[in-house]
């Protein structure tokens, strides 16, 4: 499902998030972050953001936004059965959320490094999560 240049990314994502082993590892994957309590997701989710920050890549987002926006994929994922994507850490779902929201932002020209990053068939799919998102990536975040 995902792109190799994404199963790349995703693996050194393992080395570039590493401030909270159990939110960013492999034991925190989207299917758990609706059991986790409201009060920890903003530690997690601006620990993920501050690790990013590390490796020059910043947000303009606030982390209120990827609370919600993980909440609604990790729905989306479950009823529709998305195993990749809830087997896959929140700290990469992240990124996949800050990507297609224009938000992810590293120097590389957006549209670019979403194809490189997620491939034809991930934004395929994130299409059906949020298309308006998409559409603009596609022209590469101008509305």
């Amino acid at each position: 499902m995902f792109h190799p240049a994404a199963i790349k990314f995703l693996s050194l994502s393992c080395l570039l998030f590493p401030l909270n082993a159990f939110a960013q590892g492999s034991a925190f994957n989207l299917e758990n972050w609706p059991e986790t309590q409201p009060g920890l997701k903003p530690m997690y989710v601006k620990a993920i953001m501050e690790q990013a920050g590390v490796h020059k890549v910043s947000f303009k987002l606030p982390a209120d936004f990827y609370i919600t926006e993980l909440d609604k994929f990790a729905t989306f994922a479950a009823e529709n059965n998305y195993r990749p994507y809830l087997k896959t850490s929140v700290a990469q779902n992240l990124a996949t959320l800050a990507v297609i929201h224009c938000d992810w932002n590293n120097d590389v020209p957006p549209w670019e490094f979403a194809q490189k990053y997620l491939g034809d068939n991930q934004i395929t799919l994130l299409k059906t999560f949020n298309q308006n998102a998409i559409i603009k990536l596609q022209n590469n975040c101008v509305e």
